[in-house]
Parts: C-alpha cells; sequence; structure tokens
C-alpha cells in the first residue's frame, strides 16, 4: 500500500554504482551490519554476475556459507532528496523507503529517518 511522506531531513545519494540483483543471481557475503544498531539486517555483498558490491537486506537472500542467491529482485539505489519534497513510498526494508518522487518521476530508496507522515493530497 502506498504512503505518502514528505523530506524533513536533506540526504545526499552516496551511492553512484549501486549493486543490483535478479532473482536468482549468487553474490559473495561479505560483513554483516550490527543487529544491534540502526540498520539491522543488511550484508554486503558482491555480485557475481556484475561485479558490483553493497549493503544488500538479508531478507532477500537465501544464504549458504560464504554466498547467496537473491530470492527477488533488488537494487540498491538510492535518491537525493531535500526538505519538502513529497514522496510516495510502495516498500519498507531496514529502516529505507522505496519511495517515487512525483516531481520528477525519480525512484530510490531514502532513509526512513529523513521522512515524516504526510496527508494525501
Amino acid at each position: 500500500m502506498e504512503q505518502v511522506y514528505i523530506v524533513v531531513e536533506d540526504y545526499e545519494n552516496s551511492n553512484a554504482d549501486p549493486i543490483q540483483l535478479n532473482a536468482g543471481d549468487t553474490v559473495k557475503l561479505g560483513g554483516k551490519s550490527n543487529d544491534e544498531g540502526p540498520w539491522a539486517n543488511w550484508i554486503y555483498c558482491v555480485s557475481e554476475r556484475t561485479g558490483k558490491a553493497g549493503w544488500t537486506p538479508v531478507q532477500i537472500l537465501q544464504m549458504n556459507g560464504a554466498t547467496g542467491t537473491a530470492i527477488t529482485d533488488y537494487t540498491a539505489e538510492e535518491m537525493t532528496v531535500a526538505v519538502g519534497d513529497i514522496l510516495y513510498a510502495t516498500k519498507e526494508l531496514n529502516g529505507w523507503l522505496w519511495c517515487l518522487r512525483e516531481a520528477d518521476n525519480q525512484r530510490g530508496w531514502v532513509p526512513k529517518n529523513c521522512l515524516c507522515h504526510a496527508e494525501k493530497r
């Protein structure tokens, strides 16, 4: 279900070359995030198909030792946002929301702590 948010803190995309996985892709597993910290349930992966690396939600992986297989498509594409932007979120994973900015039809992940629920317009 789509949720409407307003950006309350600027966020700049820090991921110029994000990892992108297709269901069935295999990855080499690296370090895992601190499950007691603010960004729990993330693991650093390297795609065997593309060679791209990045943080990936553990929920989308079937892990087997030092490797994993994506069970769904995933991109780590982030979106730069500014205070006042209106976003429409369709998915939440580990403190991040997959959003659409209607003003320019851009899509990407935005940290939830930069957003506040807004009323539908």
